[in-house]
């Protein structure tokens, strides 16, 4: 079995703005092992989003290929991306789409939640999760509260 979780190999994705064409994935590739700790940092515009996006399934790239696993993104149905974005991975974003009625905690529990993870063990696994990138002193802040 192979340590690889995540590969991203020859990712290309483009948008059209009026008549130009804006390349924003140029060739991307690389791998994440289990254990790793990855960030993806650069300038505003520079294709943050679109690369997460594109790692996710949420949107598609226009050339190569992103394995979770051993599963091909692209050749998978939008229910399958889904369970897969609720099963292998989860995204916190820094101030849009964490509930703001809800704790740091709270939010996390929620996608394991509604994936039907039972609440002692949802708990769990998202108090470990915030404590494994350092929030540890903030599971119980609100999301106005965190940076």
């Amino acid at each position: 079995m192979s340590d690889v979780v995540l590969q991203a190999i020859g990712l290309r994705k483009s948008y059209t703005q009026g008549r130009s064409s804006v390349e924003v994935l140029k060739d991307v590739n690389f791998q994440v092992n289990a254990g790793e700790r990855v960030a993806v940092v650069g300038r505003s515009g520079s294709g943050k989003s679109t690369l997460l996006h594109v790692l996710a399934g949420l949107d598609d790239a226009d050339e190569g290929t992103v394995l979770v696993g051993d599963v091909d993104l692209s050749a998978a149905s939008q229910a399958q991306r889904a369970k897969i974005r609720n099963s292998s991975m989860g995204f916190v974003y820094q101030f849009h789409h964490l509930l703001p009625e809800f704790t740091a905690l709270e939010n996390v529990v929620m996608p394991l939640r509604l994936g039907g993870v039972a609440v002692d063990v949802a708990k769990r696994q998202s108090r470990e999760l915030l404590v494994a990138v350092g929030l540890e002193q903030r599971l119980e802040h609100r999301p106005s509260a965190l940076s």
